[in-house]
């Protein structure tokens, strides 16, 4: 018999799985190789003085800090296809599924690069536009186009194509995104606090010490965040489609092509649960 009751879907599973995939099955692609090809960029910024120091606004370390910030940004947008990839590769698999190869999970992510900077760029703007008039408009378009990036890259869609989905997918689930952006938040500023209080605690230490440590560690908790809204999506993708109760399509079969690799058809680990489960399941 058919159901309309609304499928559960959990922030906190969806960093759960994330930090099973970065820390436990794969941190060496999923952390550490991503921080490695941050390094040089990371690096460089740390060293140049910036604008506002003496000798900043020099047009040499202007043009160098150009460099190295549009080199670091085509460096992120490159590892997070890669990433959503790779996330998409062990959705709903058994554990200790390997993820997809990581060379072809980079290729593939380097011919969605443009799109994704579009889609980026289209939804900041979006974002931007819609916050110059009240603080909630900007906050639901954020919402509605929320996944448009996972779509994007996954989807295989272009920018229009990826907002519209992305505004079919999030009805309904404002709490559950909230409660995603929280804990994003919470562990970027986590960070920052860290840092902050051993600047405190350590007066021998100058502040720009920190803040080089600090950018260091903020690409590691990127990758864990960027794995957690991958599956937030991929769970918003499988639950949109029409049910039997305890039954659900994997992922991968509405996904199109890429899937979840070669565990695709495996049980999914995310249990339906009906309407009267707790409410923080919804």
């Amino acid at each position: 018999m058919a159901t309309s009751a609304r499928l559960p879907i959990s922030a906190r599973h969806a960093f759960a799985l994330a930090l099973e995939l970065a820390v436990r099955r794969d941190p060496l692609r999923s952390l550490w190789v991503p921080l490695l090809l941050h390094t040089p960029w990371l690096a460089m910024q740390a060293v140049l003085p910036a604008p506002d120091e003496p000798d900043g606004l020099t047009a040499r370390n202007l043009l160098l800090n150009s460099v190295v910030l549009v080199g670091d940004f085509l460096v992120s947008l490159l590892i997070a296809g890669m990433l959503r990839f790779r996330a998409r590769s062990v959705f709903n698999t058994p554990r200790g599924t390997l993820p997809e190869d990581v060379l072809a999970c980079y290729a593939r992510s380097l011919g969605r690069m443009p799109w994704l900077f579009v889609t980026e760029l289209l939804r900041n703007a979006a974002m931007f536009g819609a916050g110059l008039f009240l603080v909630l408009p900007g906050v639901w378009v954020g919402f509605r186009f929320s996944m448009a990036t996972e779509v994007a890259v996954l989807g295989n869609m272009h920018p229009l194509a990826a907002f519209t989905r992305s505004f079919e997918l999030t009805p309904g689930r404002l709490e559950r995104w909230l409660e995603m952006i929280a804990i994003s938040v919470a562990m970027v500023l986590t960070v920052l606090f860290t840092c902050a209080l051993f600047f405190l605690a350590l007066p021998g230490t100058s502040w720009s010490t920190w803040a080089t440590v600090a950018l260091f560690l903020l690409p590691l908790v990127m990758t864990l965040i960027q794995y957690a809204w991958t599956f937030f999506y991929l769970r918003l993708e499988e639950i949109d489609i029409p049910i039997i109760v305890g039954e659900i399509r994997p992922a991968s079969e509405s996904m199109g092509e890429g899937g979840t690799g070669s565990g695709a058809a495996a049980t999914p680990r995310l249990k339906l649960v009906e309407g009267t489960g707790p409410a923080e399941l919804r």
